[in-house]
């Protein structure tokens, strides 16, 4: 996926989904009429950010494309699970991370459903939260619609927020 090479958690956990949906029509491959064909997804991101911290993170989803009766391929469905820690290596302290979201591709937009990133840090309560619906172009990353607490790629200075705000659970 080439829209935008997300500098941090949120953007990569949206990002990540519509990166496998590229991944899972490449898989696909030729389909037979009236079919689906499921596919599973598994990926390790290790991200470093500018403080210091290091973020490990498993992405396991398990999806389905779908086949018109001519074989022509018509939308992609994938279910993502986000299992990680972020860990400052100067002190060791680690803050879990588990989200999960709905992805969907058809008629040329993506859209992601539920939980990006939630991080809650005890004694300071919730320090990022992405949740909601995103509807995006995946040519370009542009926002179609957005409810209120997504956070869209092409929001112009999203990386310098996340990046602060994950330094910032270590403070």
């Amino acid at each position: 996926m080439s829209h935008r090479v997300p500098p941090t958690a949120l953007a990569r956990v949206s990002l990540s989904g519509a990166m496998a949906l590229s991944l899972a029509l490449g898989l696909a491959g030729a389909a037979a009429a009236n079919t689906s064909d499921t596919f599973v997804i598994n990926d390790l991101i290790e991200r470093t950010y500018g403080c210091g911290v290091v973020e490990t993170t498993q992405i396991v989803g398990r999806g389905t494309a779908r086949f018109d009766g001519d074989g022509n391929w018509l939308s992609t469905s994938i279910h993502l699970t986000y299992d990680g820690t972020f860990t400052d290596p100067a002190t060791g302290r680690t803050i879990p991370e588990r989200s999960s979201q709905n992805i969907t591709e058809k008629d040329g937009l993506i859209a992601t459903r539920g939980q990006g990133t939630f991080l809650r840090v005890a004694g300071e309560g919730i320090v990022l939260h992405d949740v909601g619906r995103l509807v995006f172009d995946p040519i370009d990353g542009s926002t179609v619609s957005a409810t209120p607490k997504v956070i869209p790629f092409d929001e112009v200075d999203i990386g310098a927020k996340i990046d602060a705000a994950v330094c910032g659970m270590f403070d």
